[in-house]
Parts: structure tokens; sequence; C-alpha cells
């Protein structure tokens, strides 16, 4: 009896093994499952609404100034008069000198520029940029800006200040401000 269950545990293993290959070999033979889009629908919807922030620019309180000298020979200025908007603090204005044109960039080089901010009273400003000797003297124009920032560095368009001073000083400096005072 003992040579029979020997027998019969070497078939059932024969059987075994060839059911494991029947199974890999029909695995390798299979096609391959096709790549599938999955797609799905919601009927849920949201609705919000957003509003974007808008810093304000500074005001004019007054049309900017122009000072020259004869000729040209001395210094030159350009005044702008502002204030700040609602909610807004000094340290929160970022004044620049934003251009010129003409020869008065290669004088300004030369001679020099100051630019100086002074609080008026009444939440009123004034800043002048000041051109050393000579720095009009063959005319051209000056740009000062000022822009709030706010805490997010969020910029407002820019409150600017145009001077222009006619060749040698022969007559007067004009200035336009934008926006305008309103």
């Amino acid at each position: 009896m003992s040579g029979r269950s020997r027998a019969g545990r070497a078939a059932s293993r024969r059987v075994l093994a060839l059911c494991a290959a029947a199974g890999v070999l029909a695995m390798l033979a299979a096609p391959r499952p096709a790549p599938v889009e999955a797609m799905w629908t919601d009927a849920e919807a949201a609705r919000a609404t957003f509003t974007a922030m808008t810093v304000p620019t500074p005001i004019a309180t007054a049309q900017c100034t122009g000072e020259g000298s004869l000729l040209g020979l001395g210094s030159s200025k350009l005044y702008l008069y502002w204030k700040l908007p609602a909610g807004y603090a000094q340290n929160q204005a970022a004044i620049s000198y934003t251009g010129s044109a003409g020869l008065v960039p290669v004088t300004d080089t030369l001679t020099g520029t100051a630019l100086k901010t002074t609080h008026t009273g009444g939440g009123n400003y004034t800043t002048s940029i000041t051109g050393g000797l000579l720095s009009a003297a063959l005319g051209g124009t000056r740009v000062l800006s000022v822009q709030i920032v706010d805490p997010n560095g969020w910029q407002s368009q820019p409150l600017t200040a145009t001077g222009t001073w006619p060749l040698l000083g022969l007559g007067a400096p004009s200035c336009v401000v934008s926006p305008p005072v309103p």
C-alpha cells in the first residue's frame, strides 16, 4: 500500500504542476486590459463673489510747480503737493524720481539732486526734487511720482508731476500733475 500512496502523491503533484503551468501560460497569453479614461459628474455647484482690491492713488492738493533761474545757472526745483488717501500712513508712500529727459539726466548726474518730503499739516505733504547748479541750463524735464504700497505689496497708480524747463531759463518752467487736482 505504501507504493500506491507514493504513486498517488506523485501523480497529484504532476497534476498540480501541470495546472500551475497552464495557469501561468494562460496569464502570459491573455491580452492586456485596455486603458480606460474615468469620468464623472457632480451635480453640486458653488457660487461666490470676488472683489479686486484697489489701492487708492495719493490725492493732488494743488497744481505742481517748478522753479528755475535766469539762464538756468542756478538750481531748479519741482514741487508735488499731495495727501494720503484715507486709511493709509506716510510710511506706505513710495516716493521716486522716475525720470528725466533732455540734458537734465546728464546735469543731474554731475551736480546731483535732492529729494525731500515735508509734512505741511492737515494730512498734506510737499515733495520736492532739487537739481544742482546748471541743472536746467539746457532745458529738459523731470518726473516725480508718489504711490501707495499696501502691506501685501500691492501698489496704487502713481500721482505724477512732470516739470519742464525751457532752454537757458528763457521763460518760466511749467508743470503738469496727473491725475489732475480734483
